[in-house]
């Protein structure tokens, strides 16, 4: 596997595409929780990256094209995960600077940057009702990625994995935002932020680009 900016530009694409799908769910979803703009943020925000792409066919560094891909998130996604996903592509793009091409191994490096990015932000932990718990457990299967041959089909089983970390936010107790404010009524409660994250991980590992 060889992911150049072309392929991640195909990535993009699919990610607003997948948010335009899912933007009713998520705002049904965060107007329980939160105040329901999670659907129209992560629209916004992943369509203006996708343009932003489009219109910068020259770019090939990953690390710009990543770090610029953040920088377009936060001035479109006004919302707090807007803000966490801005910061995840940012340091993702500063890993990746000065390269070209991503290994199919590579992106266990890029989900892990993606996320630290991300937990340097929102100081959150795996298990507080946050999108960490539908993002976490994908990071943790690519870690475990050996083969270069393996990447597609452990890119998969991370889909898989995210789906159930954020399925496991039912129980949960929030600790973070409005959803805290229910205490013990929260755990009742699916994360969107969780969904959003197996969302974006199910969409790399599906897209036809990615083989």
């Amino acid at each position: 596997m060889k992911l150049t900016a072309a392929e991640f530009a195909v990535i993009f694409d699919d990610l607003e595409k997948v948010m335009k799908e899912n933007r009713e769910y998520l705002i049904k979803l965060d107007g329980v929780v939160g105040d329901g703009d999670l659907g129209i943020t992560m629209t916004d925000g992943f369509g203006a990256v996708n343009n932003y792409v489009k219109t910068n066919p020259e770019e090939t560094d990953l690390g710009k094209l990543f770090y610029n891909a953040g920088k377009t998130m936060n001035a479109h996604a006004s919302s707090s995960l807007g803000t966490l996903i801005s910061s995840g592509f940012m340091q993702a793009g500063k890993v990746f600077k000065g390269k070209t091409e991503m290994s199919g191994m590579d992106i266990a490096i890029f989900l892990d940057a993606f996320e630290q990015g991300i937990i340097k932000i929102g100081k959150s932990k795996v298990g507080e009702k946050t999108f960490l718990d539908g993002f976490d457990p994908a990071v943790q299967v690519m870690k475990q990625i050996e083969k270069e041959e393996d990447s597609k089909e452990m890119l998969l089983r991370a889909a898989e994995a995210a789906k159930k970390g954020s399925d496991s936010t039912v129980g949960m107790l929030a600790v973070w935002g409005r959803a805290a404010r229910r205490g013990e009524d929260s755990r009742s409660l699916l994360d969107p932020g969780s969904v959003a994250a197996a969302l974006i991980i199910k969409t790399i590992a599906e897209c036809e680009a990615v083989k």
